[in-house]
């Protein structure tokens, strides 16, 4: 057998992220911490970091004797006097293992619980470096640990990515058999795939509950299920399950699952023979970018960091050094309405002169590429049209998918957007008489009821409705004003029909703004997390973050799956920067770079240092400790329903400023009866001192400024004395 099997249960191909051992998923509750798995090997055994110099021969002694064991949680080599058991190296610790695998060893005698925990650790480093080695280290402990569930999870897992079906089938179900639950249901079904049996994978795929499956399980058994179809010869059967899997997923699914369907999907098209459409679906999938966590293994030093993931990405070379192109926002990101963002344009034009190039990006149709590129050169980002990606460029890019060239079109818009459309060729009509096939809305502040009612009629007679963005508001001096997507709704409430969107969030505009300069690995930069943070992760693109527009860094700390960014920066100055690495250090703390250590409690109160921040004040923090505080708050949300942490409101300064460093407040004692003059705690005291015997003399330690100057004077003459006596 084809031990990959396309369509199926991700193994060794250092794709998986969600299978292996700590899918921490649903009913299980405790297994490996897979999410987090070291592709990269792990800790540098070679190195022995944590454990030490001393040869082998002072280690661990070959006798399972109580007495020589009392002293053994540590991280010192291990070897067993069983021949068959593999040498666990130094360095690895059994607090390496995820805390629920960790208590579910709570049963087992100190120094065999510490063994397996280390068996543990090493088989969930190696399952996808080297399988082999990884279910001798499995087997290892369920020899001295078979009855514990999540060891035999163990066993389970390394079996199946070793190509062991047959005894990863009966561990799988031994799993089931002691939780009651409907664990490991992928990796049984694609078992039976490997067996030859993908009748069986089918059968056992259709009788599983999915209820309550967290998403990424649900996935594995979409992709295995399709696998399995085309196995029977049922490619069709295959491309429909993915088929429907896609069409329902949330707007926020991991782009990594999405990019996994979609491969299976390219597969089942090439078996049908419908090779054009699978070249065009290939075609479409972004590129996979690295995952920088396996860059620098130097960055796995911290004997307590347990590499936890987080949608913090770091990178060791300037992001201008990694990525070929940079999608700018405008308003927020290079500009404030008519004002110039300090250092903005500066760094856009050190970025190009890195060999990036630029592309602004606007869901402002009013304004054609050539308006937007003068109002940036009077800001000095010498821009020019070319450079410019509007919202009503990317609408006509929908349009001509779906109307003829040419054809009557109705806009309701500015300039911007009825210039774009003409210079498209569509010739534009004054009413919904004129037989219109196609309805334009963009942002028109001089737009009226008559104008909207124009538009509605020639929807209701069958024009389709499409629509430059769907910005909800625009911000202004005074607050928020009504955006196009408002004024859009108004539309779709009357005629019942709902526009097609261009602009941001939707990935199309990202994807075209990229392809307008020839950009092949862009990064999209950005102030608002609901269209350029949302926008490009729908687009499959890294996101860096800027703190001078709309939302700050208490909304990034707070940020729903979905909206948060790759990176984070205080302005566009953060592109000739390296991002430092958030680690999750094994109690549950948090820090990045020079930060200071955040965490976050159970009750949702922030910890800096051991400070914890009132929810209704204001704290000055610096870059990397807000950076250790979105991973810590991006954690929190994950593992609590999406529940918030108590995030007060922040300002972020530079690493090197003094100011941003969190410490406790100095507590000032005052007495309650009086803010001036004495008190009655001062009158106390006076009437004790009134009591005392007075004192003979009263010694002085410090002299006052006379008793000073006679020091002095004396001291001058004892150095002319000295002189004179010297002659």
């Amino acid at each position: 057998n084809n031990d990959r099997r396309e369509g199926g249960y991700a193994r060794r191909d250092n794709d998986r992220r969600d299978g292996g051992y700590g899918r921490r998923d649903d009913n299980r509750g405790r297994g490996f911490d897979r999410n987090n798995d070291r592709r990269s090997g792990g800790f540098d055994r070679n190195n022995e970091r944590r454990g030490g110099d001393r040869q082998r021969g002072d280690r661990m002694p070959p006798s399972h004797n109580q007495e020589q064991y009392q002293n053994y949680a540590s991280t010192d080599e291990y070897v067993s006097p069983n021949p068959n058991e593999p040498t666990i190296p130094a360095g690895v610790s059994a607090q390496e293992l995820d805390a629920a695998a960790l208590r579910a060893l709570t049963t087992l005698s100190g120094p065999n619980k510490d063994i397996v925990a280390r068996h543990l650790v090493m088989a969930g480093q190696l399952i996808d470096l080297d399988p082999e080695l990884a279910y001798k280290h499995a087997s290892a402990a369920s020899a001295r640990a078979g009855r514990v569930d999540v060891v035999r999870e163990a066993s389970a897992l390394t079996a199946y990515a070793s190509g062991r079906y047959d005894e990863a089938l009966r561990e799988v179900r031994a799993v089931r058999r002691m939780r009651g639950d409907n664990s490991l249901r992928a990796v049984e079904a694609d078992c039976e795939r490997g067996l030859g049996r993908p009748e069986k994978a089918v059968e056992i795929i259709d009788q599983t509950e999915t209820k309550g499956m967290e998403l990424s399980e649900q996935v594995e058994l979409i992709l295995v299920s399709s696998g399995a179809r085309a196995d029977l010869g049922q490619s069709e059967v295959g491309l429909l399950i993915v088929d429907d899997a896609l069409a329902v997923l949330p707007a926020d699914t991991d782009p990594f699952l999405l990019r996994r369907l979609n491969e299976v999907k390219i597969d089942r098209l090439r078996e049908l023979g419908r090779d054009d459409e699978a070249d065009e679906l290939e075609s479409q999938l972004p590129e996979e970018i690295e995952d920088p966590d396996i860059v620098d293994i130097s960055l796995y030093a911290d004997a307590d960091v347990d590499n936890k993931r987080t949608q913090l990405r770091a990178m060791s070379r300037p992001l201008v050094e990694e990525f070929d192109v940079a999608l700018f926002d405008l308003d927020g990101t290079a500009w404030n309405g008519d004002e110039p963002i300090e250092h903005a344009a500066d760094a856009v034009k050190e970025a190009r002169e890195a060999g990036m190039k630029t592309v602004f990006v606007t869901n402002n149709a009013m304004r054609s590429p050539r308006q937007v590129a003068d109002k940036l050169n009077t800001m000095d980002f010498e821009a020019d049209p070319s450079m410019v990606m509007t919202s009503a460029m990317d609408v006509i890019a929908l349009m001509k998918e779906r109307i003829e060239d040419g054809s009557k079109v109705f806009a309701i818009g500015g300039d911007g957007l009825r210039v774009a459309l003409t210079e498209a060729g569509y010739e534009l009509v004054d009413s919904a008489d004129d037989e219109p096939v196609a309805v334009v809305q963009g942002l028109d502040k001089d737009v009226n009821w008559v104008l909207m009612s124009e538009g509605a009629f020639a929807i209701q007679r069958g024009a389709r409705f499409f629509a430059t963005n769907l910005d909800t508001t625009l911000p202004q001096e005074r607050g928020f004003a009504l955006g196009n997507g408002s004024l859009v709704a108004a539309i779709e409430h009357a005629t019942g029909k709902r526009a097609f969107a261009a602009g941001k969030p939707e990935p199309g505009i990202y994807q075209r703004a990229a392809a307008l300069v020839g950009g092949e690995k862009p990064i999209a930069v950005g102030d608002r997390l609901e269209t350029d943070i949302l926008g490009a992760i729908r687009a499959g693109m890294p996101a860096m973050h800027v703190l001078t527009g709309i939302h700050d860094a208490q909304a990034i700390v707070t940020a729903p799956r979905g909206q948060r960014p790759s990176f984070l920066a205080l302005d566009i100055r953060g592109l000739q920067e390296t991002h430092p690495r958030a680690k999750h250090h094994l109690d549950n703390s948090w820090t990045c770079g020079v930060s200071q250590v955040v965490r976050i409690a159970r009750h949702g109160g922030i910890f800096v240092d051991d400070v914890e921040l009132a929810a209704d004040e204001i704290y000055t923090i610096t870059l990397d400790t807000y950076r250790a505080m979105a991973a810590a708050g991006w954690d929190y949300s994950d593992e609590n329903a999406g529940e918030t942490p108590r995030c007060p409101k922040l300002t972020v300064v530079p690493n090197d400023d003094e100011s941003g460093i969190v410490v406790a407040p100095i507590e000032i004692l005052e007495d309650a009866e009086s803010d001036e003059g004495f008190t009655s705690s001062d009158e106390l005291l006076a009437v004790q001192a009134d009591e005392l015997d007075e004192a003979l003399e009263t010694p002085a330690f410090l002299p006052g400024e006379e008793e000073l100057e006679r020091l002095l004077a004396e001291t001058e003459d004892d150095d002319e004395a000295g002189e004179t006596q010297g002659e």
